[in-house]
């Protein structure tokens, strides 16, 4: 499976739950600048959903995940 479309280095999935217990679930791949911390990522990504759902602006999240899009890294042939 190939994919012609670029994708990031990274792969996230982010689970806001607001006041009203509404939840929302994002996922997909971002590349973080140099240096960037995974908390750097988590509040542009959460600073990204609010945009798309202002009804999440005060959430808070249930679930985060953030690991290296590429599956090789790391195995040797």
């Amino acid at each position: 499976m190939h994919s012609n479309t670029p994708q990031g280095t990274h792969v996230y999935v982010l689970t806001l739950e607001n006041q009203r217990k509404s939840a929302c679930t994002l996922s997909g791949t971002y590349t973080p600048p140099p240096g960037a911390t995974r908390w750097d990522v988590l509040s542009q990504l959460r600073f990204d959903a609010v945009r798309q759902y202002p009804s999440m602006e005060s959430a808070i999240v249930l679930y985060f995940a953030l690991e290296a899009n590429r599956l090789d890294q790391g195995v040797t042939p």
